[in-house]
């Protein structure tokens, strides 16, 4: 399974790209698709749309397999954040 995640905005206003294959890591792999697991039920409760009023605040883009979502950093909690920002330590850039 592909994740892709994608961080934007925060005071610098950077961006930063994290991929994982799954279907590559091998003993690692059961572990990550344990924490998908976890993490898939909560896409359809974030918000609609990012609120792009909030100065300085991070957006997230993230592609789990067939679903794909947007969301304000506040939004992003459990298991889904703990999937984010492990993706993003630990995954491959992508540009």
């Amino acid at each position: 399974m592909d994740i892709v995640v994608v961080r934007s905005g925060g005071v610098a206003g950077m961006t930063r790209r994290g991929a994982v294959d799954t279907t590559t890591l091998g003993d690692a792999a059961s572990e990550w698709e344990h924490l998908v697991q976890r993490a898939l039920p909560q896409i359809t409760d974030l918000p609609a749309q990012v609120d792009r009023r909030t100065r300085d605040a991070f957006s997230w883009t993230l592609k789990i397999g067939e679903h794909r979502c947007e969301t304000p950093d506040s939004a992003l909690t459990g298991p889904l954040r703990e999937l984010a920002e492990r993706t993003l330590r630990e995954g491959r850039r992508r540009p």
